[in-house]
């Protein structure tokens, strides 16, 4: 059908003719190649708002529904009409009697309304069919809304884009894969870690337990005495098992540094053992002066003052004396002896006016002589004890390895203070916890009996020392321990 066959619908305004007719115009019918696809436009007062190409042959849909092919609003329009409806290859006009227009069929152009009426077009109850050729165009009029339609040939299809075939091979071909795959191990195993990191409750250890194991060792393991070669004494605790007693550690001597518990007990014990000396000396003078005075022995002061008040001169006064001479010379000389000096005439010592006769003076000699100090020694032992609690599993035979490995430190508490109190004995009983790292806690004295809180306190500290390797499984236990002291005889 050409255009002199079938003239041009008129548009709403007028015989003029609109935009889309004067496009539907300008379309030359090409050769057949296929079937064709309807080319469809939407017009509202006269100004066309939307054109589109049905580029599949389907049913094509109208009304106020969204899912419609064109969405038309309006009193008189359904939701949804099958405006131009597919049925086999061919297309039906589907119209009602509210719709009006034209359509250009192969016996020319013709109204809707007069199509109805003509019986021209089939009666399908609810609305009237037309059916249209590959040739046919026209308008038809939904309320507002008027609908040019026409068949074309369908649009080419357009291939998909691509990338030029050196650049799709090129970049592919590009990639080290080896480094890649290296690079891509390296971050996935550094951001790991960091997660590890970041979700890791890591412990922070506080107190004691924070101290490095060697630092430690050098604080709190105590050195091991030095060999003695005085025997060692065998004692008992209460249960009957043997602790060995540690012998005492030598004297210090002159210019070398005491071994004992510390300095300070070593500059105590050389000040007790001066006071010991000047005291023995005050006794030997007392003695000298007792001897002398005594008038039961005749001591030389005796027989000087036997007469009564001093009147004389000094020469005849103490010519009385036994064993008491004048000086002949300013350079000294020989005692004259007393008329009537008995046994005790003669000439005599210094050591002989202590009173007369060998026995003073033996006495005397006897008790000037070196002093030696006696050695202060206590007894300590280890009664019966054991954990008392805790969470954890330890080994309560360790625990008393341990006190016989440092009872030398802690006898030298008892001693120490024994030096003071020579009658100082008791129990005490100390309680500590050995964590699991090792460490020794919460150290104190549980019970006292010695009356003197300077030995709990020294052993709480020998205790507190204590380190064990390994330390108790499952958590901290508690143990209590009683040790015993006792001057040794």
């Amino acid at each position: 059908m050409t255009d002199q066959e079938t003239p041009p619908p008129e548009s709403p305004r007028g015989n003029r003719p609109g935009a889309m007719t004067m496009a539907m115009q300008a379309v030359q019918t090409k050769p057949d190649a296929g079937p064709k696809v309807l080319r469809v436009g939407l017009i509202q007062e006269g100004k066309i708002i939307e054109e589109r190409i049905i580029k599949k042959r389907e049913t094509v849909t109208v009304g106020s529904s969204e899912r419609n092919h064109f969405v038309i609003h309006g009193e008189s329009v359904p939701a949804r009409f099958e405006l131009f409806q597919l049925v086999g290859n061919d297309y039906i006009l589907n119209f009602t009697k509210e719709m009006g227009g034209r359509v250009g069929l192969p016996g020319g152009v013709q109204d809707l309304e007069q199509m109805r009426s003509s019986g021209a077009a089939r009666d399908a109850g609810t609305h009237h069919q037309v059916k249209l050729s590959d040739a046919s165009r026209g308008q038809v009029g939904v309320g507002a809304t008027t609908l040019l339609f026409q068949f074309v040939d369908p649009p080419a299809v357009q291939p998909r884009p691509q990338l030029p075939a050196g650049a799709r091979a090129g970049f592919v071909r590009s990639i080290d894969w080896l480094f890649t795959a290296f690079v891509v191990f390296t971050f996935m195993t550094m951001f790991g870690f960091i997660v590890y990191l970041e979700n890791s409750d890591w412990p922070i250890e506080q107190g004691i337990a924070s101290v490095p194991d060697e630092i430690a060792r050098m604080i709190f393991e105590e050195p091991p005495p030095p060999p003695d070669s005085e025997p060692t004494e065998e004692v008992t605790d209460e249960e009957g098992d043997e602790v060995q007693e540690e012998a005492p550690s030598p004297a210090p001597s002159k210019g070398k540094r005491d071994p004992g518990p510390g300095k300070d007990d070593g500059a105590e014990a050389v000040a007790e053992k001066s006071a010991r000396i000047a005291e023995e000396a005050a006794q030997a003078a007392e003695a000298l002066i007792v001897g002398a005075l005594s008038s039961e022995t005749g001591g030389a002061l005796a027989d000087v003052l036997a007469g009564g008040a001093v009147t004389g001169s000094a020469e005849d006064i103490l010519s009385q004396a036994a064993g008491v001479g004048v000086a002949q010379s300013s350079s000294g000389g020989t005692l004259r002896t007393r008329s009537g000096g008995g046994s005790g005439s003669g000439q005599k010592g210094l050591g002989s006016l202590a009173r007369k006769g060998g026995e003073g003076a033996t006495r005397a000699k006897g008790e000037g002589k070196t002093v030696k100090e006696r050695k202060i020694r206590g007894k300590t032992r280890v009664g019966s004890g054991g954990d008392i609690g805790g969470a954890g599993d330890f080994d309560a035979n360790l625990v008393v390895a341990m006190i016989k490995r440092r009872l030398g430190a802690i006898k030298a508490c008892y001693e120490r203070e024994l030096r003071r109190n020579p009658t100082l004995a008791g129990k005490v009983t100390i309680e500590f916890t050995i964590q699991p790292v090792g460490t020794v806690s919460g150290v104190k004295v549980k019970a006292n009996t010695t009356g003197d809180d300077a030995v709990g306190k020294c052993v709480a500290n020998a205790v507190s020392r204590f380190r064990f390797r390994p330390g108790p499984e499952g958590g901290s236990v508690t143990f209590a321990y009683p040790f015993v002291f006792s001057p040794q005889s």
